[in-house]
Parts: C-alpha cells; structure tokens; sequence
C-alpha cells in the first residue's frame, strides 16, 4: 500500500510530514523519497547508531534508482525492504537520487515501482515533493491509497490550494474507488489550528471539493530541529510535531481504514512505533513530553 504526500509548491515540510509519519505508521513501513528535485533525506538523516555514536550520512545506494531497476523485474513480498536503509531515528528509508538529472532517467519506470508498493503489504510512505499533473510521479499518486496534499493556510496558500486540489482531483480520479484518495493537510502556528483548518475547509467547499481536510502539522522548529539531529529523545517525542503528525495519521487511518495493519493493531497509533520509539499526546492539547503519555524507552531528556 502507498500514502504519497506532496505540496503544491516545493517545501521541506513534505519530507519532514512523510519522514515523521514514518516514526508514528503503525505496522510495517518504510519511507521513499521520489522528490524529483533530487534528495533530501540523504542529507539531512544519519545511518543507524553504530556502537552508541552517531555519524555520517546515509549511503549513495541503495536508493530509489535501486528501486526503481529491480521494479522492471517485479518486487519481491518484500517490497521496498531490500533497498531501504536504517536509520539512526529507528525508521527505514530508501532515499532518493542526488539529482535531478538522475531522476529524470527514471521516468519510465514509475508505473512498475507504484505496481509493486501498492501491492506490498506493508505501507510504503512516499514523498513525491511538488506533485502536478504531468509530473513522471504520477503513477506513484494514482496507486496510492492515500494522497496527502500539504498546504498553508497563508492568502497565496489558500488561493493554491483550491486550484491544486482541484487539479490532482481530476487527475487522480478513478470511479472505481469506494472514496477520493486526496486528502489535504493543513501546516501552520499551533494557536491557529483551528481556525487554519476552518479557512481551508470554506476555501475547498466554496469549489464543491470532496477532499476533505484531513490533518494539521504544527509550525515547530525546535521540533525539526530534533528529527534532523536523529536523535529520539523525550523532548523530540514530545514535542508538538510529533504529536500533530500523530493525530494526522490516525485520521489518515480512520479515512482510509484499508491502511490499517492486519490484524488490526490494539494500540493507539503513537504507541506502535519501533521498538523503543513512541510518544504521547494530542497536538490538540499542550501537554508536555513528560506528561504526553507514553514516550521513547530509555531515550535522553
């Protein structure tokens, strides 16, 4: 199965929704870059701890080119697992190419890499980055459960919006689904959730849009700053991004329950983290790290 995220424009904050839901996704999961700008993750994420020190960057390959030559063939059950690399924060990830210009020799064989994730029975969570309708990625949206279109609720952001949604919404479509795969994600200050996603949802009503607004990120610096050190502390587990991206992938589950691991998980989603990976809360809420329910075992404070 696949969740994509994109942005009607380049933004950063699509690799850090896709890589932080990557953390929270309950069950198997790994996150692939297939920006066509070329990698972010290859820089900005650390291999896994090697004897308790952390260091170096991620390796050229496996990547998503790797991917990518053995979809031609067909992927394994294993689905994207091969080609994945760990990480220092405790998630898988197959990083894109350094390059644009790598990239666009891969155009030809997206229709084969979204036929294999979408039928790996894990989740394969993709960061398409700047998706429009003639982009090589599309197939990638098209097979995906799950599109998740990341916006601010800024004046420039509100008038993309309604015209993006609208756009990938006729390019996306297929009648034979139960329901839409799109889905938008609002990003902004914590003090304007709400009424952030209250503007986004008059804006996609007044154009009788079916995509429904289906999460918040929080603007949090301190918060990016700690996925990027790579380090899963209590203060990163706490912290209002992770929680923002948490209630977002549950209401991602509640509206598309088919992403649901089988057999469905008893757990809240924050619980099912990897093995010493969780956090608690509600972005909905200020708790702090320490009270924001169950948090990372044995991370530093």
């Amino acid at each position: 199965m696949i969740v994509s995220v994109c942005a009607d424009k380049g933004s950063p904050g699509v690799t850090t929704l896709a890589t932080v839901l990557g953390l929270v996704w309950p069950g198997a999961r790994v996150v692939v870059e297939a920006d066509t700008a070329g990698s972010d993750l290859s820089f900005r994420l650390r291999p896994a701890v090697n004897g308790g020190v952390l260091g170096g960057r991620l390796a050229p390959d496996p990547s998503v080119a790797v991917l990518a030559t053995a979809a031609r063939l067909g992927l394994t059950d294993a689905g994207p697992l091969p080609y994945a690399q760990d990480t220092s924060l405790g998630v898988q990830v197959v990083p894109g190419v350094l390059s644009a210009d790598r990239f666009r020799a891969l155009r030809s064989l997206w229709p084969q890499v979204a036929t294999g994730l979408a039928g790996w029975a894990g989740t394969a969570i993709v960061d398409l980055g700047r998706l429009t309708p003639d982009s090589p990625v599309v197939p990638m949206a098209r097979a995906s459960t799950a599109v998740l279109l990341l916006t601010p609720a800024t004046l420039e952001g509100l008038y993309h919006v309604r015209d993006r949604v609208a756009e990938l919404s006729g390019t996306l479509g297929d009648p034979a689904r139960p329901r839409p795969n799109l889905g938008v994600v609002v990003t902004g200050e914590v003090r304007d959730r709400r009424s952030a996603v209250e503007q986004v949802r008059q804006v996609l009503a007044s154009v009788g849009s079916p995509a429904p607004v289906i999460g918040f990120v929080a603007h949090d610096l301190a918060g990016a700053k700690g996925l990027w050190a790579g380090e899963l502390t209590r203060r990163f587990a706490g912290s209002e991004l992770v929680r923002s991206v948490r209630a977002t992938a549950e209401a991602v589950l509640a509206g598309w329950p088919e992403l649901l691991p089988s057999p469905t998980p008893t757990v809240p989603v924050g619980d099912s983290m990897p093995p010493n990976h969780g956090a608690g809360g509600d972005p909905a809420h200020g708790a702090d790290a320490e009270s924001a329910g169950p948090v990372m075992e044995g991370t530093r404070s």
